[in-house]
Protein backbone atom coordinates (compact mmCIF):
# COMPACT_ATOMS: atom_id res chain seq x y z
CA UNK A 1 0.00 0.00 0.00
CA UNK A 2 2.99 2.49 1.16
CA UNK A 3 4.61 1.78 -2.81
CA UNK A 4 1.55 2.23 -4.25
CA UNK A 5 0.93 5.57 -2.14
CA UNK A 6 4.84 6.71 -3.05
CA UNK A 7 4.78 6.08 -6.72
CA UNK A 8 1.45 7.63 -6.64
CA UNK A 9 2.99 10.60 -5.07
CA UNK A 10 6.15 10.42 -7.63
CA UNK A 11 3.34 11.07 -10.53
CA UNK A 12 1.84 13.87 -8.88
CA UNK A 13 5.49 15.62 -8.31
CA UNK A 14 6.99 14.38 -11.79
CA UNK A 15 3.91 15.65 -13.81
CA UNK A 16 4.31 18.98 -12.18
CA UNK A 17 7.92 19.38 -12.60
CA UNK A 18 7.50 18.77 -16.32
CA UNK A 19 4.07 21.17 -16.51
CA UNK A 20 4.98 23.95 -18.74
CA UNK A 21 6.15 27.19 -16.81
CA UNK A 22 8.45 30.26 -17.87
CA UNK A 23 9.97 33.55 -16.42
CA UNK A 24 12.73 35.11 -18.76
CA UNK A 25 15.48 36.78 -16.70
CA UNK A 26 18.98 38.43 -17.45
CA UNK A 27 21.00 37.51 -14.68
CA UNK A 28 23.94 39.56 -12.89
CA UNK A 29 26.55 38.49 -15.77
CA UNK A 30 24.15 38.50 -18.40
CA UNK A 31 23.36 35.58 -18.50
CA UNK A 32 19.77 34.91 -20.25
CA UNK A 33 18.16 32.61 -18.36
CA UNK A 34 14.29 31.04 -17.47
CA UNK A 35 12.73 30.22 -13.97
CA UNK A 36 11.21 26.76 -14.34
CA UNK A 37 9.54 25.58 -11.32
CA UNK A 38 11.89 26.93 -8.49
CA UNK A 39 15.07 26.66 -10.97
CA UNK A 40 15.91 28.71 -13.62
CA UNK A 41 17.19 27.14 -16.67
CA UNK A 42 20.15 28.82 -19.03
CA UNK A 43 19.06 29.88 -22.70
CA UNK A 44 22.05 31.77 -23.79
CA UNK A 45 25.50 32.67 -22.49
CA UNK A 46 24.76 36.38 -24.58
CA UNK A 47 22.05 38.74 -23.36
CA UNK A 48 19.59 38.52 -26.34
CA UNK A 49 18.64 41.11 -29.09
CA UNK A 50 14.92 40.78 -27.97
CA UNK A 51 12.48 38.76 -26.08
CA UNK A 52 8.63 37.97 -25.63
CA UNK A 53 7.43 35.68 -23.24
CA UNK A 54 4.19 34.32 -22.00
CA UNK A 55 3.73 32.22 -19.24
CA UNK A 56 4.35 28.96 -21.71
CA UNK A 57 6.93 29.99 -24.41
CA UNK A 58 9.88 32.75 -24.83
CA UNK A 59 11.16 33.74 -27.92
CA UNK A 60 13.71 35.84 -28.37
CA UNK A 61 16.31 37.35 -30.99
CA UNK A 62 19.19 35.83 -30.45
CA UNK A 63 22.87 37.77 -30.51
CA UNK A 64 23.31 36.73 -34.02
CA UNK A 65 20.02 37.91 -35.24
CA UNK A 66 18.37 34.55 -34.93
CA UNK A 67 14.73 34.19 -33.71
CA UNK A 68 14.56 30.98 -31.02
CA UNK A 69 11.74 29.93 -29.11
CA UNK A 70 11.49 28.15 -25.68
CA UNK A 71 8.62 26.01 -24.41
CA UNK A 72 9.79 24.81 -21.31
CA UNK A 73 11.93 22.12 -22.34
CA UNK A 74 14.12 22.98 -25.31
CA UNK A 75 14.84 26.13 -27.46
CA UNK A 76 14.56 25.94 -31.28
CA UNK A 77 15.39 27.85 -33.82
CA UNK A 78 12.94 29.31 -35.85
CA UNK A 79 14.54 31.72 -38.55
CA UNK A 80 17.47 33.43 -39.48
CA UNK A 81 15.41 36.41 -40.51
CA UNK A 82 12.89 38.39 -38.78
CA UNK A 83 11.50 41.42 -39.27
CA UNK A 84 9.22 41.56 -36.58
CA UNK A 85 7.94 38.47 -34.26
CA UNK A 86 4.51 38.34 -31.52
CA UNK A 87 3.16 36.06 -29.21
CA UNK A 88 0.02 34.59 -27.75
CA UNK A 89 0.12 31.64 -25.36
CA UNK A 90 1.48 29.01 -27.27
CA UNK A 91 1.77 30.83 -30.82
CA UNK A 92 4.04 32.66 -32.32
CA UNK A 93 4.08 34.63 -35.41
CA UNK A 94 6.89 36.02 -37.25
CA UNK A 95 7.71 37.88 -40.67
CA UNK A 96 10.27 38.25 -43.40
CA UNK A 97 9.26 40.84 -45.21
CA UNK A 98 6.00 39.93 -46.45
CA UNK A 99 6.22 36.53 -45.61
CA UNK A 100 4.47 35.27 -42.51
CA UNK A 101 4.80 32.43 -40.89
CA UNK A 102 3.99 30.39 -37.60
CA UNK A 103 4.79 27.91 -34.82
CA UNK A 104 2.07 26.22 -32.61
CA UNK A 105 3.12 24.25 -30.19
CA UNK A 106 5.95 22.65 -31.86
CA UNK A 107 4.42 22.75 -35.48
CA UNK A 108 6.16 25.50 -37.86
CA UNK A 109 4.04 26.64 -41.25
CA UNK A 110 3.88 29.53 -43.63
CA UNK A 111 0.75 31.56 -43.70
CA UNK A 112 1.44 33.64 -46.36
CA UNK A 113 3.53 35.02 -48.92
CA UNK A 114 2.09 38.57 -49.08
CA UNK A 115 1.24 39.51 -45.38
CA UNK A 116 0.67 42.54 -44.68
CA UNK A 117 -0.01 43.63 -40.89
CA UNK A 118 -1.13 40.93 -38.38
CA UNK A 119 -1.36 40.40 -34.80
CA UNK A 120 -1.30 37.80 -32.55
CA UNK A 121 -3.66 37.21 -29.54
CA UNK A 122 -3.64 34.16 -27.10
CA UNK A 123 -4.68 31.78 -29.30
CA UNK A 124 -5.17 33.91 -32.80
CA UNK A 125 -2.87 35.05 -35.78
CA UNK A 126 -5.00 37.53 -37.24
CA UNK A 127 -3.18 38.83 -40.75
CA UNK A 128 -3.89 40.81 -44.11
CA UNK A 129 -2.90 38.65 -46.82
CA UNK A 130 -2.52 40.90 -49.84
CA UNK A 131 -2.65 38.84 -52.44
CA UNK A 132 -6.34 37.78 -51.94
CA UNK A 133 -7.03 41.19 -50.60
CA UNK A 134 -8.34 39.55 -47.49
CA UNK A 135 -8.71 39.28 -43.79
CA UNK A 136 -7.72 36.06 -42.37
CA UNK A 137 -7.20 33.95 -39.07
CA UNK A 138 -5.48 31.13 -38.29
CA UNK A 139 -7.23 29.55 -34.96
CA UNK A 140 -6.10 26.15 -33.44
CA UNK A 141 -4.51 24.30 -37.11
CA UNK A 142 -7.54 25.98 -39.06
CA UNK A 143 -7.43 29.41 -41.12
CA UNK A 144 -10.71 31.16 -41.77
CA UNK A 145 -11.66 34.17 -43.95
CA UNK A 146 -13.12 37.13 -42.33
CA UNK A 147 -13.82 38.65 -45.13
CA UNK A 148 -12.63 39.80 -48.90
CA UNK A 149 -12.50 43.31 -50.58
CA UNK A 150 -12.40 45.02 -53.55
CA UNK A 151 -10.77 47.56 -51.91
CA UNK A 152 -8.19 47.72 -49.61
CA UNK A 153 -8.13 45.59 -46.14
CA UNK A 154 -7.64 46.71 -42.51
CA UNK A 155 -7.08 44.58 -39.71
CA UNK A 156 -9.74 44.73 -37.09
CA UNK A 157 -9.44 47.06 -34.77
CA UNK A 158 -10.92 44.45 -31.68
CA UNK A 159 -8.99 40.97 -31.39
CA UNK A 160 -9.82 39.04 -28.07
CA UNK A 161 -8.07 35.65 -26.87
CA UNK A 162 -10.02 33.49 -29.51
CA UNK A 163 -12.25 36.38 -30.81
CA UNK A 164 -12.29 38.89 -33.39
CA UNK A 165 -15.08 41.70 -34.32
CA UNK A 166 -15.20 43.24 -37.20
CA UNK A 167 -17.05 45.21 -40.06
CA UNK A 168 -17.13 43.35 -43.63
CA UNK A 169 -18.94 44.02 -46.74
CA UNK A 170 -22.10 46.11 -47.17
CA UNK A 171 -21.51 47.79 -43.22
CA UNK A 172 -22.61 44.38 -41.95
CA UNK A 173 -20.59 44.50 -38.42
CA UNK A 174 -19.76 40.33 -37.65
CA UNK A 175 -17.87 38.21 -34.60
CA UNK A 176 -15.77 35.49 -34.90
CA UNK A 177 -16.05 33.42 -31.59
CA UNK A 178 -14.34 30.44 -31.02
CA UNK A 179 -13.97 29.19 -34.75
CA UNK A 180 -17.08 30.34 -36.26
CA UNK A 181 -18.55 33.57 -37.37
CA UNK A 182 -22.44 34.84 -36.23
CA UNK A 183 -23.53 37.95 -37.91
CA UNK A 184 -24.40 40.76 -35.54
CA UNK A 185 -26.06 43.46 -37.32
CA UNK A 186 -25.61 46.92 -39.76
CA UNK A 187 -25.20 50.15 -37.36
CA UNK A 188 -24.65 54.05 -38.62
CA UNK A 189 -22.23 54.59 -36.38
CA UNK A 190 -19.07 53.00 -35.00
CA UNK A 191 -19.58 50.23 -32.40
CA UNK A 192 -17.09 49.93 -29.59
CA UNK A 193 -16.54 46.24 -28.87
CA UNK A 194 -14.79 44.31 -25.93
CA UNK A 195 -13.44 41.07 -26.98
CA UNK A 196 -13.02 38.60 -24.56
CA UNK A 197 -12.47 34.63 -24.81
CA UNK A 198 -15.89 32.91 -26.24
CA UNK A 199 -18.13 36.08 -26.09
CA UNK A 200 -17.79 39.40 -27.90
CA UNK A 201 -19.53 42.17 -25.67
CA UNK A 202 -21.18 45.95 -26.93
CA UNK A 203 -23.62 48.36 -26.60
CA UNK A 204 -26.23 47.96 -28.92
CA UNK A 205 -27.32 51.41 -31.09
CA UNK A 206 -30.52 50.04 -32.64
CA UNK A 207 -31.79 48.17 -29.86
CA UNK A 208 -30.41 50.52 -27.15
CA UNK A 209 -29.26 47.68 -24.94
CA UNK A 210 -25.97 46.04 -23.71
CA UNK A 211 -25.84 42.86 -25.69
CA UNK A 212 -23.33 40.18 -25.98
CA UNK A 213 -22.01 37.38 -28.89
CA UNK A 214 -21.49 33.95 -28.06
CA UNK A 215 -20.39 31.30 -30.76
CA UNK A 216 -24.14 30.84 -31.82
CA UNK A 217 -26.55 33.33 -30.93
CA UNK A 218 -26.62 37.07 -29.60
CA UNK A 219 -28.79 38.05 -26.54
CA UNK A 220 -29.18 41.41 -24.32
CA UNK A 221 -28.07 41.58 -21.03
CA UNK A 222 -29.76 44.66 -20.09
CA UNK A 223 -32.28 46.59 -21.20
CA UNK A 224 -30.17 49.62 -21.30
CA UNK A 225 -26.93 50.74 -22.60
CA UNK A 226 -24.53 50.64 -19.96
CA UNK A 227 -21.45 53.29 -19.31
CA UNK A 228 -18.51 50.80 -19.90
CA UNK A 229 -17.19 47.28 -19.80
CA UNK A 230 -14.51 44.69 -20.34
CA UNK A 231 -14.25 41.11 -21.21
CA UNK A 232 -12.34 38.17 -19.84
CA UNK A 233 -12.72 34.29 -19.93
CA UNK A 234 -16.02 33.81 -20.43
CA UNK A 235 -16.95 36.75 -18.15
CA UNK A 236 -17.97 40.36 -18.94
CA UNK A 237 -17.75 42.87 -15.89
CA UNK A 238 -19.56 46.22 -16.44
CA UNK A 239 -20.83 49.42 -15.06
CA UNK A 240 -24.91 49.54 -15.60
CA UNK A 241 -26.45 52.75 -16.44
CA UNK A 242 -26.82 53.65 -12.43
CA UNK A 243 -23.11 52.94 -12.00
CA UNK A 244 -23.26 49.82 -10.45
CA UNK A 245 -20.63 46.86 -11.02
CA UNK A 246 -21.70 44.11 -12.42
CA UNK A 247 -20.55 40.68 -13.92
CA UNK A 248 -21.84 38.08 -16.41
CA UNK A 249 -20.39 34.99 -15.12
CA UNK A 250 -21.21 31.74 -17.17
CA UNK A 251 -24.66 32.98 -17.71
CA UNK A 252 -25.24 34.39 -14.46
CA UNK A 253 -25.53 38.82 -13.19
CA UNK A 254 -23.54 38.63 -10.19
CA UNK A 255 -23.81 42.12 -8.61
CA UNK A 256 -20.24 43.42 -7.54
CA UNK A 257 -20.77 46.94 -6.24
CA UNK A 258 -23.18 49.84 -6.05
CA UNK A 259 -20.00 51.97 -6.87
CA UNK A 260 -16.58 51.36 -8.03
CA UNK A 261 -14.46 53.94 -8.97
CA UNK A 262 -12.45 51.42 -11.12
CA UNK A 263 -12.16 47.72 -12.67
CA UNK A 264 -10.17 45.75 -14.28
CA UNK A 265 -10.82 41.93 -15.25
CA UNK A 266 -8.08 39.73 -16.57
CA UNK A 267 -9.62 36.18 -17.60
CA UNK A 268 -11.63 35.16 -14.60
CA UNK A 269 -10.14 37.55 -11.92
CA UNK A 270 -12.08 40.98 -11.51
CA UNK A 271 -10.82 43.59 -8.84
CA UNK A 272 -12.47 46.96 -8.61
CA UNK A 273 -12.06 49.91 -5.92
CA UNK A 274 -14.38 51.19 -3.87
CA UNK A 275 -14.73 53.87 -0.87
CA UNK A 276 -10.49 53.54 -0.65
CA UNK A 277 -10.80 49.33 -0.74
CA UNK A 278 -8.99 47.24 -2.83
CA UNK A 279 -11.22 44.11 -3.62
CA UNK A 280 -11.39 41.17 -5.72
CA UNK A 281 -13.60 38.82 -7.22
CA UNK A 282 -12.68 35.24 -7.78
CA UNK A 283 -14.30 31.58 -8.53
CA UNK A 284 -17.61 32.79 -7.12
CA UNK A 285 -16.16 34.83 -3.91
CA UNK A 286 -15.62 38.74 -3.06
CA UNK A 287 -12.27 39.21 -1.29
CA UNK A 288 -10.88 42.20 0.04
CA UNK A 289 -7.25 42.46 -0.65
CA UNK A 290 -6.05 45.73 0.73
CA UNK A 291 -7.67 48.58 3.09
CA UNK A 292 -6.28 51.21 0.67
CA UNK A 293 -6.23 51.24 -3.61
CA UNK A 294 -2.45 50.09 -4.24
CA UNK A 295 -0.55 52.85 -6.43
CA UNK A 296 0.17 50.03 -8.60
CA UNK A 297 -1.18 46.31 -9.20
CA UNK A 298 -0.65 43.49 -11.60
CA UNK A 299 -3.06 41.04 -12.64
CA UNK A 300 -2.37 37.25 -13.74
CA UNK A 301 -3.67 33.94 -13.67
CA UNK A 302 -5.52 34.51 -10.18
CA UNK A 303 -3.07 36.41 -8.32
CA UNK A 304 -2.64 40.45 -8.05
CA UNK A 305 0.18 41.66 -6.97
CA UNK A 306 0.69 45.00 -5.98
CA UNK A 307 2.47 47.98 -4.24
CA UNK A 308 1.83 47.62 -0.41
CA UNK A 309 1.79 50.42 2.24
CA UNK A 310 5.54 50.08 3.07
CA UNK A 311 6.66 50.46 -0.70
CA UNK A 312 7.21 46.59 -1.40
CA UNK A 313 5.43 43.87 -2.94
CA UNK A 314 2.46 41.64 -1.47
CA UNK A 315 0.38 39.06 -3.52
CA UNK A 316 -3.16 37.67 -3.27
CA UNK A 317 -2.90 34.11 -3.98
CA UNK A 318 -5.48 31.25 -3.00
CA UNK A 319 -7.78 33.40 -1.61
CA UNK A 320 -4.71 35.20 0.95
CA UNK A 321 -2.26 37.91 0.67
CA UNK A 322 1.30 37.18 1.49
CA UNK A 323 4.06 39.92 1.52
CA UNK A 324 6.71 39.07 -1.32
CA UNK A 325 9.18 41.37 -0.49
CA UNK A 326 9.82 44.14 1.81
CA UNK A 327 12.07 46.09 -0.30
CA UNK A 328 10.97 49.45 -0.63
CA UNK A 329 10.24 50.75 -4.92
CA UNK A 330 11.68 47.30 -6.13
CA UNK A 331 10.19 46.45 -9.67
CA UNK A 332 7.84 43.45 -9.98
CA UNK A 333 6.02 42.03 -12.81
CA UNK A 334 3.92 38.81 -12.96
CA UNK A 335 3.72 35.59 -15.91
CA UNK A 336 1.33 33.08 -15.06
CA UNK A 337 0.52 32.65 -11.50
CA UNK A 338 4.45 33.53 -10.64
CA UNK A 339 5.87 36.96 -9.18
CA UNK A 340 8.91 38.37 -10.26
CA UNK A 341 10.52 40.93 -8.04
CA UNK A 342 14.06 42.58 -8.74
CA UNK A 343 15.97 43.49 -5.82
CA UNK A 344 18.90 44.30 -7.18
CA UNK A 345 20.39 44.33 -10.70
CA UNK A 346 20.13 41.11 -12.07
CA UNK A 347 19.10 39.39 -9.07
CA UNK A 348 15.26 38.11 -8.49
CA UNK A 349 13.01 36.89 -5.83
CA UNK A 350 10.35 34.34 -7.21
CA UNK A 351 7.18 33.36 -5.83
CA UNK A 352 4.60 30.58 -6.82
CA UNK A 353 2.01 29.05 -5.41
CA UNK A 354 2.60 30.11 -1.70
CA UNK A 355 6.46 29.48 -2.26
CA UNK A 356 9.62 31.61 -2.43
CA UNK A 357 12.75 31.29 -4.50
CA UNK A 358 15.81 33.68 -4.56
CA UNK A 359 17.84 33.36 -7.97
Amino acid sequence: MKLIISSILLLCLSLKLNSQSVFPLIDNREYFKSFHEGQTRQLDFLKPIDYKYSEEIIAYIDSKSDLYVYDGRKSEKLSGLANDYKIGINLLAWNAGPILSMWDNGEKQTLTRFAGRYVVSDSLIVYEDRRENAIKVYYRGEVHDLYYSVSDVHLPQYIGSNTVAFTGNGNVNYAFVGGKIIEIGVFNEHIAYATGANLVAFNDPFNQTFAVAFQNEVLDIEPTMVQSYKTGYDQIVYLDRNENLKALIRGEIVELSTYASFYEIFRDLIVWGENGVFYAYYKGKRYEVANYIPQEYKLRDGIVAFRNLNGGVSVFHNNEVEIISNLSGAPFEVNGNTVRVQVNKGNYVFFKNGFTYQQ
